[in-house]
């Protein structure tokens, strides 16, 4: 699979999900890409957003501007920028 296939993958599962964030271990369950090439994707690329905190278990989570932009208040936009969360 070519790296644009993969990125296409894992958007399509971000754009997909009723979460607005997801860890890189649940993408790569989803999409049966390997976890070390979801990562290297997840945090390599422009089209991947991290947020600043992590999930209960530790785990980084990722989005795509897209998928944050519109599903997230603009309040909540706000706060996340005021606290420097994310990167929009």
């Amino acid at each position: 699979m070519s790296e644009s296939d993969a990125k296409e993958k894992i958007r399509t599962a971000i754009r997909q999900s009723s979460y607005v964030w997801r860890t890189a271990t649940s993408l790569a369950k989803e999409t049966g890409i390997p976890l070390e090439t979801v990562l290297t994707l997840l945090e390599t690329s422009g089209s991947f957003l991290r947020a600043y905190n992590t999930n209960a278990s530790g785990q980084s989570l990722f989005t795509t501007r897209e998928k944050y932009l519109a599903d997230s208040t603009w309040n909540r936009r706000l706060l996340d920028l005021l606290a420097n969360k994310v990167g929009v």
